[in-house]
């Protein structure tokens, strides 16, 4: 069965507006980088009707956040497994009605291009250099290091020569003595352990030593800085030991809150310490200071956009071979010495540095 929900539950009509369609599907972060170009096309196209096609994890987020008129989402395994693909016959037909203009594809794998071509659109934009189910393509790389915000930006034509539009977030309120409200009335400082997860695949050299995490929050402790543990239920299993015994200080929500729940959370701490990880990007979207801890890949192309001495990225000078998708490609490493070698003194004494500047 197709688990396929829009947020609206009316008809396509014969309306004369021209409509448009995103589709961005999953990588939760990815989503976030391109928020500043849907802006812009927001901005250029200010009376067409914009849809987005979304999956189902990303979609509450998107409702928050995506400057669209309808919000189409469906569970992302109807497109990663590729047993389900028959599935997708409904929502194929229900996009064909709704008679695109234009369509673009903020994926590269070529089974969505495919689907792109099935939805009708008579302009159906990419990125890449071959135009198999496209009609137009958009360079991926440029020859230049950039900001993978960027990229996504000119697929909807930006050129650089303006600034990209910040996106804006609408977060509900918690409750006043909530078990939410309670855990972020004193301004923590959030730690995010896990992450490297994404809906295609583990990447869990991403990932700083677990047991490192944990001293930290003890050093924390210490100094009587509380702390709020974030992340997925499937974090649980990856970080148990940072969880087990935490001192009265911290607060373990792992697993215990939605996205937008998390976001909320996120943007009333002083803080976040993580990995590269969709959290890193959601507290960029909330204006909350970031330490983010880097190995294999790039923070140039990949931190919190746009940079700012409010998001630090830690990086090891002992690894020369990272990052390590020269071609944009991220292979599992067994020593993860990119890592390793980010000692606790480090981090530690880059987060004193930060939380100098965080004070209540």
């Amino acid at each position: 069965m197709l688990d396929l929900k829009t947020d609206n539950t009316s008809k396509p009509t014969e309306k004369t507006t021209e409509r448009i369609l995103v589709v961005k599907l999953y990588a939760i972060g990815d989503f976030i980088m391109s928020l500043p170009g849907l802006e812009l096309l927001r901005r250029r196209n200010p009376a067409a009707e914009i849809h987005l096609l979304t999956g189902g994890i990303i979609a509450p987020l998107a409702h928050c956040s995506a400057p669209v008129d309808r919000i189409i989402h469906v569970s992302e395994k109807n497109f990663t497994d590729g047993r389900r693909c028959l599935s997708l016959i409904p929502l194929m037909a229900q996009l064909r009605k709704y008679r695109y203009s234009r369509a673009y594809l903020l994926h590269r794998v070529l089974p969505l291009r495919l689907f792109l071509l099935s939805t009708g659109a008579r302009s159906r934009i990419g990125q890449g250099n071959r135009k198999t189910g496209l009609s137009n393509t958009v360079p991926f790389e440029t020859g230049r290091t950039e900001h993978d915000t960027e990229r996504y930006a000119r697929l909807f034509g930006w050129s650089g020569s303006e600034p990209l539009p910040e996106p804006k977030v609408n977060l509900p309120e918690y409750p006043a003595g909530g078990p939410i409200a309670s855990a972020i009335e004193s301004r923590p400082v959030a730690v995010s352990p896990g992450g490297g997860r994404s809906s295609i695949r583990d990447m869990n050299w991403k990932r700083w030593p677990a047991d490192r995490f944990r001293e930290l929050i003890d050093l924390l402790h210490g100094e009587n800085v509380r702390t709020v543990i974030l992340g997925s239920r499937k974090d649980r299993d990856i970080i148990g030991q940072v969880l087990d015994n935490l001192p009265c200080t911290a607060t373990d929500l792992v697993g215990k809150t939605s996205l937008v729940e998390a976001a909320g959370i996120l943007s009333a701490c002083r803080m976040l310490i993580t990995n590269d990880s969709s959290l890193m990007h959601i507290a960029g979207l909330v204006s909350t200071p970031t330490l983010t801890l880097f190995g294999p890949t790039d923070p140039s192309r990949i931190g919190v956009y746009p940079p700012s001495p409010y998001h630090r990225n830690l990086v090891s000078d002992d690894a020369p071979c990272r990052p390590c998708h020269p071609t944009r490609g991220i292979n599992g490493c067994e020593s993860v010495e990119c890592m390793v070698s980010l000692s606790l003194d480090m981090v530690w004494e880059e987060t004193r540095e930060m939380l100098d500047t965080t004070e209540i």
